[in-house]
């Protein structure tokens, strides 16, 4: 017989027929590999770092910082996965290594990037890197795995090292008008003696994103607009330490979500992806896709923050007797529920921004918004809010910074609109599968 002649679906079936006969059936019943790495590294990554933020004197790591770090750790941990088994698109390295053992890649991954962002980190990140490669046993994969993660961490610190982020604190000075942003308490005086973090950070080159501009927040209201005086009244009662109309219900959530948005986000991925028992390849997109986009978010949220420089609520109130709006009155002692405003403008929160990308990968991710899901905070422990939804979580999310005087409430709801756009981009465009 001459199979040359043979076409279509005859030559399919005669194919089939030889394989079978000769028992070829290549790769179809195979077993793909699986690791319990990530699960195991994501946790590592996050204790590592609020340890350092809870003992270091300068206030810890900024989430801007921060983020960069776990988009780049994560997005090295799923290129290295998938260069072992091609499942989906790599962020940035495409490579090769089929006799490598996805644990031992995980974790030099993650190890190499987080210590060479963050050195203080290494005592506790090499201890748990040594005790992870104990556990793997000796050989060629192991030998393998290591190198393909170390590469990997190689490759997107080097496409990282001139992204911007090294001179983005730059110096600054504050306006005098009202309504521009003017330094907060404490970083007014000494030892910080005037302190605006990273007003260059919405220049550094987003990992999604064309710029940080691509979803620059609308211009904010003028402070003699009426939107104005009924944001600032209602933040005025809501926000004050004291004297506040505040529920302890709404205490309750101002508290729990201040922890840094970066860990408190990626702790809600993590429970959602237990709950789902994704395998270690969708762990790792789940995670490297959250902190892509919150990392974004944070670079648009700066490019927004200082173009438009807006005076946070603890500056509007104290000021609004000069503030040229007849229907502001101003209270020089006024204090914010939480004592220390972060040192960035008001308008549009970066905190709103990182809850609405990250919600808006989840969604993606999980093709619902309707999945309920409970969590604790780093921020209040021993209390666990309970959500129905996703984008309830992040609505939530947004609220807390005015229930802690952060926040006007157009700042909050424009940052959580700038931080859905990033995460529908980072999920629709990036990381798709094979």
């Amino acid at each position: 017989m001459n199979i040359f002649a043979l076409r279509g679906h005859a030559l399919f079936y005669l194919l089939c027929a030889i394989s079978l006969i000769t028992g070829c059936q290549g790769d179809a019943t195979a077993e793909r590999p699986d690791t319990a790495a990530v699960a195991k590294w994501n946790q590592l990554a996050m204790d590592a770092v609020v340890k350092f933020n809870t003992n270091d004197a300068a206030g810890g790591i900024p989430p801007m910082i921060e983020s960069r770090m776990y988009a780049m750790a994560f997005s090295a941990a799923h290129d290295a996965l998938n260069a072992i088994d091609p499942r989906y698109q790599p962020y940035l390295t495409r490579a090769s290594a089929a006799n490598a053992s996805p644990d031992a890649a995980v974790a030099a991954a993650i190890h190499d990037v987080m210590v060479g962002q963050l050195p203080p980190l290494q005592a506790d990140l090499d201890q748990a890197y040594g005790a992870a490669l104990a556990a793997i046993a000796d050989g060629e994969k192991k030998t393998n795995g290591v190198a393909l993660g170390k590469q990997m961490a190689a490759a997107i610190t080097a496409a990282r090292q001139t992204d911007g982020s090294a001179g983005a604190q730059t110096p600054y000075v504050p306006g005098t008008a009202p309504g521009n942003y003017r330094f907060t308490p404490p970083f007014d005086g000494p030892p910080f003696n005037g302190l605006a973090a990273l007003p260059a950070w919405g220049s550094v080159r987003p990992f999604v994103a064309t710029s940080g501009a691509q979803f620059r927040a609308p211009p904010p209201y003028r402070v003699t607009d009426a939107p104005y005086t009924k944001d600032f009244n209602e933040i005025k009662t809501l926000g004050a330490a004291t004297g506040s109309t505040r529920t302890p219900d709404q205490s309750e959530i101002g508290r729990f979500w201040l922890e840094s948005s970066p860990v408190g986000w990626n702790r809600i991925a993590a429970t959602l992806a237990k709950s789902r028992n994704l395998n270690g390849w969708d762990q790792a997109r789940l995670f490297a896709l959250v902190h892509l986009a919150v990392a974004d978010s944070y670079i648009g949220s700066l490019d927004s923050k200082y173009f438009y420089n807006f005076w946070r609520p603890i500056t509007a109130v104290r000021l609004a007797d000069t503030d040229g709006n007849p229907d502001t009155a101003g209270d020089p002692a006024w204090q914010t529920f939480d004592p220390v405003t972060p040192p960035v403008p008001d308008y549009p929160s970066a905190h709103a921004s990182a809850g609405g990308a990250a919600a808006a990968v989840l969604r993606g991710v999980f093709a619902s918004d309707d999945i309920a899901f409970s969590q604790t905070s780093t921020s209040l422990p021993g209390v666990t809010r309970t959500f129905a939804k996703l984008s309830l979580a992040a609505a939530e999310n947004c609220l807390s910074r005015i229930y802690v005087g952060y926040h006007f409430r157009l700042a909050v709801d424009e940052g959580l609109k700038q931080g859905d756009q990033l995460g529908k981009l980072v999920v629709q465009s990036r990381l798709q599968p094979l």
